[in-house]
């Protein structure tokens, strides 16, 4: 439908937070996969690019030269109806759950800096749990750094949320299923040099 409006490239993301229920990610796998049917069986991989289906994701990360922040809150400025100042709409408190908002300054004052310092410090390492640092599909797994601080048990930006781990394993599944099914496809037909030089890129672009 979205290819259908016009939209060439559509970049999407699993929902962070903690609503997945049991077979969630199974049910996804199996929805991805009657996507990546519908994509390549009508062709729509020649013109139309859509971020669940990247070469980039699925595989381990090197913790050193690997080690970016995946958001971008501290760097994208939010500001509020009252001139008040935030990280990124996902700290005030219209989308908190728990926490109070992180204020970052005001029109009048300007930042203050000191709440601004943590966002400009994180990388991947110092919020992932081990687990996730030795992940074997750890590549294009995202977060949100509102959601990190929502779902933390004190008030830091240093605990990375694990939610949607499964749902990023679904997707890496159906992300494999798309990649050999099209290269199959383009290698039975010829085509796969052609592809290879004229395909649309999908950017990973992080938040």
């Amino acid at each position: 439908h979205l290819y259908s409006l016009g939209i060439h490239e559509v970049n999407i993301n699993c929902v962070f937070e903690d609503v997945w229920k049991e077979g969630d990610d199974r049910l996804l796998e199996e929805q991805l996969m009657q996507l990546a049917d519908a994509i390549i069986d009508g062709e729509y991989y020649k013109d139309y690019a859509c971020s669940f289906f990247s070469e980039s994701i699925g595989k381990p990360m090197d913790p050193e030269l690997e080690n970016n922040n995946w958001c971008g809150a501290g760097r994208m400025l939010a500001v509020d109806a009252a001139g008040m100042f935030y990280p990124c709409t996902r700290f005030a408190q219209y989308s908190l759950r728990e926490k109070k908002a992180w204020v970052i300054g005001n029109v009048r004052e300007g930042i203050n800096k000191n709440r601004l310092r943590p966002f400009l410090t994180l990388d991947r390492c110092t919020q992932s749990p081990q687990e996730c640092i030795d992940c074997e599909v750890a590549s294009g797994c995202a977060w949100c750094q509102g959601e990190n601080y929502d779902a933390a048990c004190t008030d830091t930006i240093y605990q990375r949320s694990t939610a949607i781990c499964k749902m990023h394993k679904a997707r890496v599944h159906a992300n494999n299923y798309y990649w050999n099914k099209l290269f199959r496809k383009l290698e039975l037909e010829g085509e796969r040099e052609e592809f290879e030089e004229n395909r649309p890129k999908s950017n990973e672009i992080t938040c």
